[in-house]
């Protein structure tokens, strides 16, 4: 939305309170427990096997990097992507974990890896959006992949 109106946005909790470390799998130690709110939990299947947390932790074993790391460095190249301004807000507990959140400043994501991230992370459209989207090929006539959309600029 921010996008579409030429809006800028503050990007809060990019870590999701913890959830996209992975830590929450071992332990129900940090905001989980000292707030008991302002957490994301693998609640939904999108959070989690073979979607946004288990990606995360595979992209950080594939770049020998933690998972705090990608997260951020994935906000950080959405934010690049981006044509409004996005901006990522950390709220490290410790310098530790602030040391640990700059190292992404060096972490380089391929095209690939973000890609994936971004597909796992896409959130649902709902209705009327999806309910188009499957009948498109029908309303177009079983030639949706021929009729190309008109662009129309952003006020």
């Amino acid at each position: 939305m921010a996008e579409s109106l030429g809006l800028g946005a503050a990007l809060w909790s990019p870590l999701g309170g913890g959830l996209l470390t992975g830590k929450y799998r071992g332990s129900a130690e940090g905001r989980l427990s000292d707030l008991g709110m302002v957490i994301h939990t693998e609640s939904t299947d999108q959070k989690t096997a073979a979607v946004v947390v288990d990606t995360v932790l595979a992209i950080a074993e594939e770049t020998g990097v933690t998972p705090a790391q990608v997260a951020v460095a994935w906000v950080r190249e959405r934010a690049a992507r981006s044509v409004a301004t996005l901006v990522p807000i950390i709220g490290p507990r410790s310098l530790a974990r602030l040391d640990s959140y700059l190292g992404a400043l060096d972490v380089q994501l391929t095209d690939e890896q973000y890609t994936r991230l971004a597909q796992v992370s896409a959130v649902p459209l709902g209705v009327p959006h999806e309910g188009i989207a499957a009948s498109l090929d029908r309303l177009q006539g079983g030639a949706a992949d021929r009729v190309t959309a008109p662009v129309v600029p952003v006020a």
